[in-house]
């Protein structure tokens, strides 16, 4: 299996958050550090880039052309067209050394996004939100240390999310009707490895990265067995997504790291199966 570098962009400190628009057939991901937002065409390997003014850790279509951002301080839709960014709200402006790390929208097109501290310590200071369509936001989990990957079943009835710095895969059962979640169970438990972003496939298998692992790991969802290891020639891989026109493509971020002129770079590599379409964030516009 060939894992090919597609591109690196100049600077690029963490990238994450890559999400396939197949509205657009444009990969997005972010930057976190830089504040920056990455729009690639991928067919001819040209991106354009926005730059928010503040840390943000994950960039989600709306239905209605806007994103919906999770940043330093909160959320916010941004128009790309016009640049304009409007808040939202941050549920943690009492916490002015926390940001917005990783983020999606479940099968019902609700975002859930958590929270961590900006440097370390990496101290159970975060947690995990829920912004609905009519833009409620709920505190759903507590004592968060690094809130990252996010994760649903096709019958949208489980939930998997990952604390890096605890080190762990959580599942729970999922209503997706009410956004509920219950049942919270340690599903894969790692030593000292650190998962960070991840996907699933249309068969409900996991596709997990490490950081500092230099790896993505594909688990099935119901047993938690590895099914497979691809290898990333850089240290600092961080997550991942199915795109292309088939979802067949696996588009991996990574960050810079000392040593390696790839970290930082978007990495892809076809694994044999497909992924699910993103979801986006359902406004109440109609």
């Amino acid at each position: 299996m060939k894992v090919e570098p597609i591109i690196k962009i100049k600077n690029t400190k963490l990238g994450e958050g890559p999400l396939w628009d197949y509205r657009s057939n444009e990969l997005l991901w972010v930057d976190i550090p830089n504040g920056l937002i990455h729009f690639c065409n991928l067919e001819n390997q040209t991106c354009n880039t926005d730059d928010i003014g503040q840390m943000v850790g994950a960039a989600i279509p709306c239905d209605n052309g806007n994103l919906l951002l999770a940043m330093q301080h909160g959320f916010a839709f941004y128009n790309p067209q016009t640049k304009e960014l409007q808040k939202i709200i941050d549920p943690e402006n009492d916490l002015p050394l926390n940001r917005f790390n990783d983020g999606k929208c479940d099968p019902a097109g609700r975002l859930w996004a958590g929270t961590m501290s900006i440097d370390p310590p990496r101290d159970a200071v975060g947690s995990l939100y829920r912004l609905d369509s009519d833009l409620k936001v709920t505190r759903m989990l507590s004592d968060i240390k690094v809130s990252n990957g996010l994760a649903w079943t096709k019958a949208a009835n489980k939930m998997f999310y990952i604390d890096t710095r605890q080190f762990k895969i959580m599942s729970f059962d999922y209503n997706n009707t009410t956004g509920n979640i219950e049942n919270q169970q340690d599903f894969l438990v790692f030593d000292k490895e650190l998962p960070d972003g991840m996907t699933i496939d249309e068969n409900d298998n996991l596709w997990v990265c490490f950081y500092l692992g230099g790896k993505v790991v594909c688990y099935d969802s119901i047993t938690g067995k590895e099914l497979e290891v691809i290898e990333i020639p850089t240290h600092c891989t961080t997550s991942c997504t199915f795109g292309g026109e088939n979802l067949d493509t696996l588009y991996i971020t990574t960050a810079a790291n000392e040593g390696s002129d790839l970290g930082g770079t978007l990495f892809a590599v076809q694994p044999g199966v497909k992924g699910l379409k993103a979801n986006f964030f359902k406004t109440n516009q109609t």
